[in-house]
């Protein structure tokens, strides 16, 4: 446990050292990175029926990590992931063209009530969906063993920020009888910019050189538009220094594991369940170990950019045969009492090292929920991985 003190203090010290300037890799994806119900501020039925939003659970967890490999690894389109049948039903609201769709929303509901006939569903949310964004909303009853029966609906936006989608009487009793999936998928298209594909992750147009020993970072990767051509793009994220109320909590987290508790045990119950259904089932969580404590800011972001990857190389080596997820969050101004960080659950994985000149990274998925917020104020991100092998 010494050890866990250990790193958790050499972690301030690291961030202490990072330059302001430094840039990391990001590429912008096509699904979201972890479940997005904290993007909902509020959601309305008529007919005297009712919308709430769920907790992931392990079957939900399960299925948007099955969409984001079919996606990220398989380098699919998110709307391919449907059987044939939904997918010519998304290609009818779509217009055809069911390959410019991202998916963007991703979470679990729960519907209640008995309408007598159509029910207006109003999903309103803190992310800037605009005035005639072409919105497909796909809802799904889960079936076991990981099957689903999907039901896509047109979605509509009439006011920023606020998506509606009509469900037939026939629908809704089907889909209030048990907790069901939600998705978001739209072709981003929106007032502050068109659709920008991010290249492959291994291009043979790489980052810049730098030196790890020198405790730099990766560079930005290179950009594209739905053609293949250049782009001018600002958007960047870059590492900056733990502020006094970070260094606080990260002393709370310090004492917490002094006490022989597990890191993990010191998040919020929800966000721990959380976290513990992003991971393996063989992990023990209780024996998760916080190597690094990082701090990070944006800018230029766009909402139609989505969720966003970024690579960061650390002094630690990470495993990627380890199992990894990150507390990230936003110190709460004036907190007196725990919690002191509003946190989220973030998506990581250290990326495979391909050869001995390779420098070893790690991945991690950025929300678009917060990501406009990172322009004002700095994401803290605990990193936590099964223990590693340090020699």
């Amino acid at each position: 446990m010494k050890r866990v003190l250990s790193w958790l203090l050499m972690a301030v010290l690291f961030v202490s050292a990072a330059a302001a300037e430094s840039l990391v890799n990001d590429d912008y994806t096509d699904v979201p990175t972890a479940m997005t119900q904290d993007s909902v501020a509020e959601l309305l039925a008529d007919q005297d029926c009712r919308i709430e939003t769920l907790q992931p659970d392990e079957e939900s967890i399960a299925l948007l990590d099955s969409v984001y490999r079919f996606v990220w690894e398989g380098k699919n389109r998110p709307a391919r992931y449907y059987d044939e049948e939904t997918q010519q039903k998304i290609a009818e609201i779509a217009g055809g063209d069911i390959d410019s769709l991202h998916m963007t929303e991703a979470m679990r509901l729960q519907l209640t009530g008995e309408p007598p006939e159509t029910v207006n569903a109003v999903m309103r949310l803190n992310v800037e969906y605009y005035e005639g964004q072409l919105i497909v909303v796909v809802m799904g009853i889960p079936q076991g063993g990981g099957e689903y029966v999907w039901y896509p609906y047109r979605g509509r936006v009439e006011t920023l920020g606020e998506i509606q989608w009509d469900i037939p009487q026939e629908d809704w009793a089907l889909l209030c009888r048990q907790p069901v999936s939600f998705h978001v998928l739209t072709d981003r298209i929106g007032p502050r910019g068109g659709r920008l594909w991010g290249m492959e992750r291994y291009s043979e147009k790489t980052p810049p050189a730098f030196s790890k020993d020198a405790g730099d970072v990766n560079g930005m990767r290179y950009w594209y538009s739905e053609w293949g051509e250049p782009i001018e793009d600002n958007f960047r994220v870059w590492l900056v220094d733990l502020t006094e109320p970070m260094q606080q909590e990260v002393a709370r987290i310090a004492e917490h594991v002094a006490q022989q508790k597990p890191v993990l045990d010191y998040f919020p119950e929800e966000r721990r369940n959380e976290a513990i259904l992003m991971l393996p089932e063989d992990v023990q969580h209780d024996r998760l170990v916080a190597y690094d404590v990082i701090a990070m800011m944006d800018e230029e972001y766009k909402d139609t950019y989505g969720d966003v990857n970024v690579e960061v190389v650390f002094g630690t080596d990470y495993d990627s045969e380890k199992a990894m997820v990150i507390l990230a969050g936003f110190p709460i101004e004036d907190a007196v009492e725990a919690p002191f960080v509003d946190w989220y659950v973030l998506r990581a994985e250290a990326l495979p090292v391909e050869s001995e000149d390779e420098v070893p990274a790690v991945e991690i998925g950025l929300k678009q929920l917060f990501l406009p917020w990172m322009e004002e104020k700095p994401l803290m991100l605990v990193v936590m991985s099964e223990e590693l092998v340090v020699e």
